[in-house]
């Protein structure tokens, strides 16, 4: 009996034994197949998010250019007073854009057409009157764009060519506008697009990047007044239409003797916008503005 009971005992050691080893295997082979199902972690810092121009580059931002008021070429006004009658001009460009001379007989009441197309006027560089019904022009002619001066004695209804005038004039020359023509022979602008000419008797002046400046003795001297948009010669005085504050349009300065030192407020033409063409010209009456939209007179 006792061998019995002792062989008993073993064969339950050997079960419990076979059983913790089954458990065992069971217990590795589960975390080998869950080993392989998840694979080893990589985890590293995010890396920065990539970025992508597509072969479009964002210049750095520039400063906006001041604006000027130097008018197109082609649309510069010109504009004149003789013993009652008005003369006005818009300059064209040679082979692109006709050049207009009008006239009026009424203070600027209505205006009439006289540009000498027959001629083959092509562009203005300068305008006078020269008498109550006469009228002088430096201008290009035909498709060379010829330079010559022309006048009208006939209230603009005929035009002839004076090579001796043309000599004599004073204008910025047609095919290089940094040259300004004298009868003594060229001299340099003070800037390569001067506009706004104007010459009588000993006075010339003319205007660069937003300044006036007067001729003396061929050396250019600049007037103090800013954003100029136009000039006018008044006998020996220099008429300058500017901006200015306390005037909503444009202030009119005299320089005496066309003196830097020696300017007079001569009143402000309200309303007209200084960034249009602007023509001006002194007569008895006053000071004449022209501007695209409107002709005025400031007393």
């Amino acid at each position: 009996m006792p061998r019995l009971a002792d062989r008993s005992r073993s064969a339950r050691l050997i079960a419990i034994a076979a059983v913790t080893v089954l458990g065992l295997a069971v217990a590795t082979l589960a975390v080998l197949a869950l080993r392989h199902a998840t694979p080893p972690s990589t985890w590293q810092s995010p890396a920065p998010v990539p970025t992508f121009t597509l072969g479009v580059q964002t210049p750095s931002p520039s400063p906006t250019p001041t604006s000027r008021l130097t008018p197109p070429a082609d649309q510069e006004r010109f504009l004149s007073a003789r013993s009652g009658t008005l003369w006005r001009a818009v300059a064209g460009s040679c082979g692109r854009t006709q050049p207009l001379v009008e006239r009026s007989n009424d203070g600027g009441s209505s205006w009439a057409d006289v540009t000498p197309v027959y001629r083959g006027i092509a562009q203005i560089a300068s305008l006078d009157g020269v008498a109550v019904d006469a009228v002088e022009v430096v201008a290009a002619i035909g498709p060379a764009c010829k330079t010559e001066a022309m006048r009208s004695f006939t209230n603009g209804q005929y035009w002839e060519a004076y090579p001796d005038v043309l000599a004599s004039s004073r204008y910025i020359d047609l095919l290089d506008p940094s040259i300004v023509q004298l009868p003594s022979g060229p001299v340099a602008a003070p800037c390569i697009h001067p506009h706004g000419f104007r010459a009588l008797l000993s006075v010339a002046g003319l205007i660069c990047d937003d300044h006036a400046f007067v001729l003396l003795d061929e050396t250019w001297v600049r007037l103090p007044t800013r954003k100029v948009a136009a000039i006018a010669v008044a006998g020996s005085d220099l008429l300058v239409a500017h901006a200015e504050e306390g005037c909503s349009g444009l202030a009119l300065t005299r320089f005496i003797a066309a003196d830097s030192a020696q300017p007079v407020p001569e009143g402000c033409a309200e309303g007209v916008d200084i960034h249009s063409p602007v023509a001006i010209a002194s007569d008895a009456v006053g000071t004449l503005v022209w501007s695209p939209d409107s002709f005025t007179v400031v007393p």
